[in-house]
């Protein structure tokens, strides 16, 4: 498992996201403000959410989203 921790500026209040890779699996756990939300890559390199949990800014998604692009950049070889 891989974790990244990044802190975000969203109307200029500072939020800490907290990234894991989920080990074997095209998952990643996404900690902000202490809700915990899984997303999932898909086969055509989308990322969705793998459950109903909704973050508390929805702001943050696009940083979510440029994090996992970012840090992992062979996303076909996570398998």
């Amino acid at each position: 498992m891989r974790n990244l921790a990044c802190t975000f500026k969203v109307n200029g209040i500072p939020k800490r996201v907290c990234l894991k890779k989920i080990a074997k699996e095209r998952k990643f756990r996404v900690t902000v403000e202490g809700v915990q939300a899984e997303y999932s890559l898909t086969e055509e390199d989308t990322i969705t959410p793998a459950d109903d949990v909704q973050l508390p800014d929805t702001a943050l998604l696009p940083h979510i989203e440029w994090m996992i692009r970012h840090y992992f950049i062979k996303t076909k070889q996570l398998i």
